[in-house]
């Protein structure tokens, strides 16, 4: 079905962009858990992902043009993300079995040297301690940063007032500069946030640098999915029953950057599937969460910019997701089931 209005080389680019930043992905969760020693790794695996992300919007013209449906998208990255995770398990194991050959032979090497890796141990204990400091620190800041839901409610009733004198303010900006416009649509199209957010999580479920700290990243991405199939599921509901116009049509000044969308502009669909992806994460994780949360920022600005959506839809979006970001976060009845699935997925090698 997806070949019906997605051109077949769009497909294929991005089954290869999804595949490039899927393996960059892991590579900096791997490089993750090597601490200081990972540091260098990490950064060329996001230097790589973040080429990946510039070469497929250079390479695709067409971007601003209808892409794939949330769900087709799902399928695609799901598949590619399996075949990273397979390459990359592959390549583990690859790796092994030449260790344990060089064992075999008798080889010395600093990876295998017993007195080495005693010498090791100190630091593997000090970089859990320093792992522990760095949580308690991000508690405290958590709680000094709690206050924030207050100033949410009243910037949103702000927004509500000024809705559409906002919106001309900001698609203003359009046409005005390649500076503004390149960034916008970078930002505003189908596949670059939605798949960098799907593709931190995938990150974050391989992320952890111990087992404690492992299982609690994957409790979080599992409640993130959870909670984007009740923002979605909500999200069609209200659809079906609420319809807003989007800006352009019954105004001929809107300055479009996109393509022109034909549902209901309230709530924003990227707005919604954005924040409660970046709340849900950011609920539980901070430092994660506040990447996603720019990520999720920018793309919804972005599609103001550009003239498909009002400000309120945006915000309604946003509300939405956190609401049932916050609902799953705080069902600690959860835990359960999600260890459960936790367990199964590590039984199959993909935890």
């Amino acid at each position: 079905m997806i070949r019906a209005y997605v051109p077949w080389y769009l497909v294929r680019n991005y089954v290869a962009f999804a595949l490039v930043v899927c393996l960059g992905a892991l590579q900096f969760a791997a490089a993750r858990k090597s601490g200081r020693q990972g540091r260098t790794r990490a950064i060329i695996a996001l230097v790589v992902v973040a080429a990946a992300f510039i070469l497929f919007y250079a390479l695709a013209p067409e971007l601003l043009t209808p892409g794939p449906a949330g769900g087709e998208m799902v399928f695609l990255f799901g598949g590619v993300a399996l075949l990273a995770v397979g390459v990359t398990k592959g390549i583990g194991y690859w790796v092994h079995l030449r260790l344990r050959a060089v064992q075999v032979l008798g080889i010395r090497d600093w990876r295998l040297d017993g007195s080495d890796v005693g010498n090791r141990k100190p630091e593997v204990v000090s970089q859990g301690s320093e792992v522990k400091s760095r949580k308690s620190e991000a508690g405290s800041r958590a709680l000094k940063i709690e206050n924030w839901h207050l100033i949410f409610p009243l910037v949103s009733l702000i927004i509500f007032l000024v809705d559409v004198p906002l919106f001309h303010a900001l698609n203003g900006l359009a046409f005005r500069t390649s500076l503004i416009d390149v960034p916008a649509q970078f930002l505003m199209n189908d596949y670059i946030v939605p798949t960098a957010l799907v593709l931190a999580l995938l990150a974050l479920w391989s992320a952890g640098r111990d087992a404690d700290e492992q299982t609690s990243f994957q409790r979080i991405v599992l409640r993130v999915l959870l909670t984007l199939a009740l923002a979605s599921i909500t999200l069609k509901l209200i659809n079906e029953v609420h319809f807003r116009p989007r800006p352009f049509a019954f105004d001929e000044s809107v300055r479009l950057l996109f393509y022109h969308p034909s549902d209901s502009a309230m709530p924003s669909n990227a707005a919604t599937v954005c924040f409660s992806l970046a709340i849900a994460v950011w609920l539980r994780q901070r430092r994660w969460g506040a990447v996603m949360l720019a990520l999720a920022i920018g793309m919804t600005l972005a599609r103001v910019i550009g003239g498909v959506h009002y400000p309120a839809d945006i915000i309604a979006g946003a509300w939405l997701g956190g609401i049932w970001a916050w609902l799953v976060n705080r069902a600690t009845s959860l835990d359960h089931p999600l260890d459960a699935i936790i367990g199964l997925a590590r039984r199959i090698r993909l935890g």
